[in-house]
């Protein structure tokens, strides 16, 4: 009896050891902060207490150092506290993968910085007249980073921006569309530059030819990882088709690429992302990766693209900004762009529009614009439901013109 209440004892220490509590200032005391620090984001609601001691202090357990240490570093990436709430709500942290997830973010970091300190150098070396002109590319890529990290770290945003596309009145699905116009054949060899989550992959998977060896690339590990979730999707639903994926994170407005000789290149949705001159570089190297017969295509918005929405947003809240507002290539340019590089074949739009019936899928694509569109939009929630309400129809619907289209190259002889 004795041996038993000694091993009892044992294990009730061993747990208590293992549940250690800590006060502000022991957990602070123990990641190398203030007191202060622990107290303030308890205040903001992102590191509540496990407990409270019967004196009434606030005390933290292991789980807290690990989710202080993940909002300290989301902090260092300059994320908003408004930002980091949203990652972090309802989230289990796992410590090793919440490391990693900080492993990619400082890469990307990194990566940033590096081109920053190359446009820098490019600057102080040009000659006066190109001075100004080299400051603007400098603010170019600064505001890319901003912009594109916040979007599409994960595919949260994307998928918010595809769900309004349910409600086309196209005859044919723009995939199906444009999985027709690049002509896939059997054993074809495919890179995709800014893959995304390899939605279009997903649409055309039942209709592929077999023996695909594709390439999957983008600027993004979220997205990667997604489209990585989609390639197996893909795989599990269809071996009998032998496709063969390829994933691999790299830059486009950098772009290099280890492989040759591909039948078809795509770049959908992304060339608006990179600066001219970074476009310009990455056509060149379009063309040196393209097989003789090999097809490029790219797929674009024209200027009009969800017009009613835009007006909607524009009207009452100006302070948001629009994304396609800083685009400078567009469906109805993109002939005389691509032309210094490629023959031209075509650019054709996409018959389609949209006929939205929930005023709450028109608040979500706005939202999803930016930080800023979400937290004005939602704090405005009832008078922007009704605002986009009041533009619908008899039959119900919101009426948004889409202008989508794309543009199909080859080599010049």
């Amino acid at each position: 009896m004795l041996d038993l209440a000694v091993a009892l004892r044992c294990m009730l220490e061993k747990k208590e050891a293992y549940t250690m509590k800590y006060t502000a200032g022991e957990l602070a005391k123990k990641l190398g902060v203030s007191a202060r620090t622990v107290r303030w984001y308890d205040e903001k609601n992102l590191l509540a207490p496990c407990a409270y001691s019967g004196a009434g202090y606030r005390l933290y357990d292991e789980s807290s150092a690990e989710r202080l240490q993940k909002i300290m570093m989301l902090r260092y990436m300059d994320f908003s506290l408004e930002q980091i709430c949203e990652m972090m709500q309802g989230e289990d942290f796992d410590v090793r993968e919440s490391l990693g997830e900080q492993e990619r973010l400082l890469q990307e970091k990194k990566e940033h910085i590096e081109r920053v300190l190359e446009a820098v150098r490019r600057t102080r070396s040009a000659p006066d007249s190109e001075l100004w002109e080299n400051m603007l590319k400098i603010i170019d890529i600064t505001k890319e980073r901003e912009y594109v990290a916040a979007q599409y770290r994960r595919d949260d945003n994307l998928n918010k921006r595809i769900s309004i596309h349910d409600y086309s009145t196209a005859k044919e699905p723009f995939y199906t569309w444009m999985r027709r116009k690049l002509c896939l054949e059997p054993g074809m060899k495919i890179l995709d530059i800014g893959c995304g989550n390899a939605a279009f992959w997903q649409s055309a998977a039942p209709a592929l030819p077999e023996g695909l060896e594709i390439h999957l690339v983008d600027y993004s590990a979220g997205m990667l990882e997604s489209a990585r979730n989609t390639m197996e999707s893909i795989l599990d639903a269809y071996p009998g088709k032998k496709l063969r994926f390829v994933l691999d994170r790299r830059d486009a407005a950098k772009f290099s690429y280890p492989v040759k000789g591909f039948d078809r290149i795509m770049a959908n949705h992304m060339l608006y992302h990179i600066n001219r001159e970074s476009r310009l570089d990455l056509y060149r190297r379009i063309d040196d990766l393209l097989s003789a017969s090999g097809i490029f295509s790219c797929s674009l918005i024209g200027r009009r693209h969800m017009e009613e929405l835009h007006t909607l947003v524009r009207e009452y809240y100006p302070d948001i900004r629009i994304p396609s507002d800083s685009f400078d290539i567009w469906l109805e340019t993109v002939r005389e762009e691509l032309s210094g590089f490629f023959d031209v074949l075509e650019v054709e739009e996409h018959e389609n529009d949209l006929l939205v019936p929930q005023a709450r899928l028109v608040l979500d694509y706005a939202a999803s614009y930016s930080a800023q569109a979400k937290e004005i939009v939602t704090a405005d929630r009832e008078r922007f439901l009704k605002r986009a309400e009041e533009r619908m129809t008899t039959d119900g619907c919101m009426y948004i013109h889409k202008s989508t289209g794309l543009a199909i190259c080859r080599k010049y002889a």
